[in-house]
């Protein structure tokens, strides 16, 4: 309602400019002012859709740690069947995460006390090109040991 009652005001205006400034018959200022009060009616209607909304957007239900945990088992899947995919996917990655999990306490993976750190059988499994891929309970439970060392 406020948005006509300003157009009506602002095309008054113009047709009383046009009248007085312009000396234009009153006919003509109304008929250059009613396209005037139109328009800027319009104008002042649609400000508020334009407006932007700065709500959040809702969270999409796969997130990326979803994508990447499944990511994970099946690559585990794939190397459980396959010791090639072991070695070439898992084990360099065991590895890497060994590596900087040591590196941290001034060891390297080279290193006879990396063994004792590991304990013998995380330090096989990511050191010896035939090393088996344990059960899921027990990487779980040798990934845990490396996160708490």
């Amino acid at each position: 309602m406020n948005a006509i009652l300003i157009s009506v005001v602002i095309g008054a205006v113009v047709a009383v400019l046009a009248a007085w400034l312009m000396a234009m018959p009153v006919f003509w200022s109304i008929a250059v002012a009613l396209p005037i009060t139109a328009v800027t009616a319009m104008a002042l209607m649609a400000l508020g859709v334009a407006a932007p909304s700065w709500q959040a957007l809702p969270t999409p239900d796969e997130t990326l740690t979803m994508h990447q945990a499944s990511s994970l088992s099946s690559r585990l899947a794939e190397a459980a069947k396959d010791p090639g995919r072991f070695r070439t996917r898992v084990q360099p990655r065991l590895r890497r995460l060994a590596a900087d999990t040591l590196r941290r306490k001034g060891i390297s993976l080279g290193d006879d006390r990396a063994r004792e750190v590991l304990g013998a059988e995380l330090h096989t499994l990511i050191t010896k090109r035939d090393a088996q891929l344990p059960s899921p309970d027990r990487l779980a439970e040798l990934l845990g040991r490396l996160e708490g060392k």
